[in-house]
């Protein structure tokens, strides 16, 4: 049975009603039309009103990416009702060295593929393993504070873990109780994925690692990917020829090169642009 057209959602601030109405529709905030119904502002005798913001799935005409306005950052909570109420996911940085464009490939900027840029597009300094933890702590605790708001405002239980690796931190929430945070093959997770880069990158003013899985939803696909890539990998050996893997998101890329890299017989490079971006495997035999 199809879900509802529309949904309204309430909170603190724009950005928290949005990830609210978004939730609640259960698509991503690029398959939404966003209406702020009623900006946050403090009443006279009732104390702070809350944001209202109506999110309306889009129909497949609308869709069309060349002619979808696409918002920056700063719309996430600007009042006006502007389509979109969370920019387009920008790629990761955690790519593996052989991540780069093969001969051939339409990359018009792969400046995102080799280092960290700040809010302003600027290289970002070079930091030591000890500075670039200490980032991820702070970018992680921002994460998760977002998280635990969001989880009250919907009024769902959860339990939030955060695991900082070398070059990335991650949102466990589990005991959600229910698949509303994950959505139809993870629209809603993507959804939520989003509005958590955007709140942490505004707060952060630089390029946001952090990454969020609901119940191990992520892992698991992530599982797939990898006996996709293994399967790929003995193609490769079996016939020679090169196989391109589906597109994926910079740390899904990585994740399979680091699966070619530890293989016999085969190298891997990803041609592409985002969010078409692929993993393709070659043969090494001559």
């Amino acid at each position: 049975m199809a879900g509802p057209d529309s949904s309204v959602g309430t909170g603190s601030s724009v950005a928290e009603a949005t990830a609210t109405a978004l939730t609640l529709l259960g698509v991503s905030a690029a398959d939404a039309d966003i209406e702020v119904v009623e900006a946050p502002r403090r009443g006279l005798f009732s104390g702070r009103r809350p944001a209202k913001v109506r999110a309306t799935r889009r129909t497949a005409p609308n869709l069309e990416p060349a002619t979808t306005p696409r918002p920056t950052d700063g719309d996430a909570e600007a009042p006006g009702g502007a389509p979109g109420a969370a920019a387009e996911p920008e790629p990761h940085t955690d790519t593996h060295p052989n991540d780069r464009p093969t001969q051939g490939d339409a990359v018009t900027d792969t400046s995102t593929d080799t280092q960290d840029t700040n809010e302003a597009g600027e290289p970002e300094e070079e930091l030591t393993p000890e500075q670039r933890l200490e980032l991820l702590d702070e970018e992680a605790e921002i994460a998760a504070d977002f998280v635990e708001g969001l989880l009250d405002l919907l009024g769902l239980p959860g339990d939030i873990e955060i695991v900082v690796r070398e070059e990335q931190a991650i949102i466990n929430v589990s005991e959600v109780g229910s698949g509303l945070l994950i959505g139809r093959r993870g629209a809603t997770l993507d959804a939520l994925q989003e509005l958590v880069r955007c709140a942490t990158q505004r707060r952060t003013e630089r390029r946001s690692h952090v990454r969020v899985d609901v119940e191990g939803y992520r892992e698991r696909q992530l599982e797939k990917l990898r006996d996709k890539c293994r399967e790929a990998i003995a193609e490769v050996r079996e016939h020679g020829e090169p196989v391109r893997l589906e597109p994926m998101d910079p740390y899904e890329r990585k994740m399979m090169h680091d699966v070619v890299a530890k293989a016999s017989g085969v190298t891997s490079t990803s041609e592409g642009n985002e969010p078409r971006r692929r993993v393709v495997i070659h043969s090494t035999e001559d």
